[in-house]
């Protein structure tokens, strides 16, 4: 359940124009290598404004 979740990490993706409840389009990626290292983006789809984190 939730209670044995970790926090591994977080960001912000910043510079997202004000718009109507459902019209940002964020892409987030989730992404682990051989090596269990985590790979984490979001992209902005509107203005290409992008963040990142690997863990």
């Amino acid at each position: 359940m939730t209670k044995d979740n970790n926090l591994l990490g977080k960001f912000d993706l910043t510079g997202i124009p004000p718009a109507p409840r459902g019209v940002p389009q964020i892409e987030v990626t989730f992404d682990i290598d051989a090596n269990g290292i985590l790979n984490v983006s979001a992209v902005d789809k509107s203005t290409g404004k992008e963040n990142k984190i690997t863990i």
